[in-house]
């Protein structure tokens, strides 16, 4: 029994250095870290729904909501879109400059959104909160509102770019 536990621990530590080794995928999209390569000064009106087809990948300062939420930018706005349970109400809980935009995307048939698009400029001297709340059904039918994602951002003078998190 020993021989067969020591054998199996050699076996599966001799793959795991192969499996470390291999190389990142090549297909795999380089994204924008947006605090090291900040948007032009420019103000431009919201990008239309077509010109978010071409806009790339940027990599946030936190993210806590693991795959849920992807961030693309189109010169200085930023469009983050989170999936998530059914969600019902998204918030500006504080903004410098306000133009926040959301869209719930909703289903036909459902009464409750399963995800969200918030689009809003980032520029030096901004800071906002936005908070993203989902329906949650309790005990007896019961139904209470919950904290599922919290999008923060504020690029203030001195910083070198701008600090955006969803957490």
């Amino acid at each position: 029994m020993r021989k067969l536990l020591w054998m199996g621990t050699v076996l599966v530590g001799a793959l795991a250095p192969a499996q470390a080794a291999e190389p990142p995928s090549a297909a795999a999209p380089r994204t924008r870290v947006l605090e090291a390569a900040p948007p032009a000064p420019e103000r431009t009106p919201r990008p239309a729904a077509a010109e978010w087809d071409a806009a790339e990948p940027v990599e946030l300062a936190r993210d806590r909501s693991g795959a849920a939420c992807k961030a693309r930018m189109r010169r200085e706005w930023l469009r983050i879109d989170c999936k998530g349970p059914p969600l019902a109400v998204v918030r500006t809980l504080g903004a410098s400059a306000g133009e926040e935009w959301f869209r719930l995307d909703q289903q036909p048939n459902d009464e409750l959104a399963s995800g969200v698009s918030v689009v809003f400029p980032v520029r030096l001297g901004d800071r906002r909160v936005i908070e993203i709340l989902s329906a949650s059904f309790e005990y007896r039918r019961e139904m209470g509102i919950t904290t599922t994602f919290v999008i923060s951002e504020q690029w203030l003078d001195g910083d070198a770019g701008p600090l955006v998190s969803v957490l």
